[in-house]
């Protein structure tokens, strides 16, 4: 009987140990799942620790003729042809391969307006104070044509772009409302298109062979088509709408209010606002540039007074700043050098060229 007793208090007790090992490991099975669990949620709940910004600054500084306008990539010479309002001054021609100017044979005559016409490899240059424009080659940079604009409505171009589908050239006029069409086969205005009022930039949408202008006094953009040059549309924006580019990338015009200090972001597939881009404060955005290796947006800002002025860089991914750079006084045009990756801006009030590098934009 105690035998039995003995053997039943043996089997009790290991029952009673192997349940306590068997509790333990539940327990802590438990907690380690547990622990895993909570340093899982903190890591996908923690944000992108990497910045939002990036670093990017101007690589060079270079010194052209006084109160410069404009400027234009020329692909096929590596050269960036820059305008400016003096009277009979020689023009600036930069290479981009030296960031050094050049020799040019074109002196112009209060030159304001600059686009390169890759057709026919040439530049064409509209003057604020001469009732004619200029055609150049941009393999000599000598003049070539003269452009014979009436001169009711020749004074006051403030806008130019070359269309590539239809080899035509459009000028706007802000004081006549009005944009000039030119072949620049013959040189010769062959269409006058009614648009808003105070016409001002001028972009040229390859992907949908229609032309964008902005009409600073009305706060719209004219949307007119290359096949009928009629407008086909109006697009409301903000304040004083100066500038535009088009984002081949994404289908897109990027549209500078030099008023209220944004960048309207307008899908050229319904011709409607599709984004608001605020710039810091203060901005009055005057130019703006396609960054096509980079999908960037460079907006140049003059700034206030003698301060030195800046370019915002926005994603067009994301539609939000990225970078912010200081450039020189009263930075009102810009352009993209495609073979380098840099964006060349005229800064007019001090007489330079800034080059600003993409190469840390992702």
């Amino acid at each position: 009987m105690k035998s039995k007793l003995y053997l039943l208090v043996i089997c009790y007790l290991i029952l009673a140990t192997l349940m306590l090992i068997s509790c333990g490991r539940t327990t802590t099975n438990s907690t380690t799942s547990s622990t895993t669990t909570k340093t899982s949620s903190s890591t996908s709940s923690t944000p992108n620790s990497s910045s939002s910004t990036v670093t990017i600054g101007v690589t060079a500084t270079i010194t052209v003729e006084k109160n410069p306008s404009g400027l234009a990539y020329n692909p096929s010479q590596g050269e960036i042809f820059v305008i400016n309002l003096g009277h009979s001054i020689p023009q600036s021609v930069i290479s981009d391969t030296t960031n050094t100017v050049v020799p040019s044979a074109f002196s112009g005559y209060g030159c304001n307006l600059i686009t390169y016409d890759s057709g026919e490899k040439e530049y064409f240059v509209t003057s604020n104070s001469y009732y004619n424009g200029y055609v150049i080659s941009a393999t000599t940079n000598a003049q070539v044509a003269t452009l014979t604009i009436p001169e009711t409505e020749s004074y006051g171009p403030s806008g130019i772009a070359y269309d590539s589908g239809k080899g035509e050239v459009f000028i706007a006029n802000s004081y006549a409302n009005t944009v000039k069409v030119i072949s620049d086969s013959t040189n010769a205005v062959i269409a006058t298109i009614s648009v808003g009022k105070g016409p001002m930039g001028i972009a040229y949408d390859s992907g949908k062979g229609e032309i964008f202008v902005t009409n600073s006094t009305d706060g719209t953009v004219s949307v007119i088509s290359d096949s009928t040059n009629a407008v086909v549309a109006t697009v409301t924006v903000g304040k004083y709408p100066h500038s535009l580019a088009y984002d081949s990338g994404k289908g897109a015009i990027f549209v500078a209010n030099g008023s209220d200090g944004t960048v309207s972001v307008i899908s050229d597939s319904s011709n409607k606002v599709v984004a608001t881009v605020t710039l810091p404060k203060l901005s009055q955005p005057s130019a703006v540039a396609y960054d096509s290796g980079k999908g960037a947006i460079f907006v140049a800002n003059p700034g206030t007074n003698s301060a030195p002025g800046t370019v915002s860089v926005i994603s067009d991914s994301t539609n939000a700043i990225v970078a912010t750079v200081t450039v020189g006084t009263g930075p009102n045009a810009l352009t993209y050098d495609s073979v380098k990756g840099e964006v060349f801006v005229v800064n007019s009030a001090d007489g330079t060229v800034s080059v600003i590098s993409d190469s840390s934009l992702k």
